[in-house]
């Protein structure tokens, strides 16, 4: 009876745990028309730290312009022609902050940019309250016996397992960026080396021809070219 009651307790707790884990956490990629500036707000909390990370995929020489501004308006981090950046902030206020994304380094290309906005804790993992069960509030410590410590045990492993999902999803999502990225330039390489390779072609072909047209009309007595060539009228 005691071992059943362990394993559904066990599974409450995981519920609970993924239930109470959905931390805040945005990702999204974006196209940025050539010549224009978007921008995004979230309302923050003051005290928070939060994580922001962005990555030019595709377009022009793949870089942008970035600015990060506070609910007054001023300019907490900006970078200008970078293809990527991460970087991590304390909050000091409190309401709508705005981050802008300007491509207006670019007359004709637009931008293809990932970005991701979290709040982290001191570790760098996503800022998450730990579970705390009302009916554990309600009952001493020494009524729970070791079953307090059985539980607090489950916790700690069900937080090292969620910080090791969370770091290999990230990684996993960084590597899918490097991938989109290179396969980006593979492409345009690819069509710059057919492009140039097409115009080549089309000189070689014509050179060829305008020889052979020059040479038979050398030997032509009544080509006007060959006559031309030879100098005669």
């Amino acid at each position: 009876m005691f071992s059943k009651s362990i394993v559904h307790i066990f599974f409450l707790l995981l519920v609970l745990f993924i239930g109470t884990f959905r931390a805040f956490d945005i990702e999204l990629t974006i196209l940025i028309p050539a010549s224009q500036r978007e921008c995004f707000h979230q309302v923050l909390e003051a005290g928070k730290t939060v994580e922001i990370e962005y990555e030019v995929l595709a377009g022009g020489d793949i870089d942008i312009n970035y600015w990060f501004y506070s609910p007054t308006n001023r300019v907490l981090q900006s970078d200008f022609k970078k293809r990527d950046g991460h970087q991590t902030l304390k909050l000091e206020e409190s309401g709508e902050y705005r981050f802008c994304f300007d491509n207006s380094v670019s007359r004709f290309n637009q931008k293809q940019v990932y970005f991701s906005l979290r709040l982290v804790n001191e570790q760098g993992h996503n800022e998450q309250d730990r579970i705390t069960e009302s009916w554990m509030n309600d009952v001493a410590r020494d009524e729970l016996g070791e079953l307090q410590d059985k539980i607090q045990n489950f916790k700690d492993i069900f937080q090292r397992i969620w910080d090791n999902m969370e770091a290999a999803q990230r990684y996993q999502k960084a590597f899918n960026n490097y991938e989109v990225h290179d396969r980006v330039i593979a492409e345009n390489n690819f069509e710059r080396v057919n492009f140039w390779s097409i115009i080549h072609l089309v000189l070689m072909i014509s050179v060829s021809v305008v020889q052979v047209v020059t040479i038979r009309s050398l030997f032509e007595s009544k080509s006007a070219y060959g006559k031309l060539l030879r100098g005669k009228k």
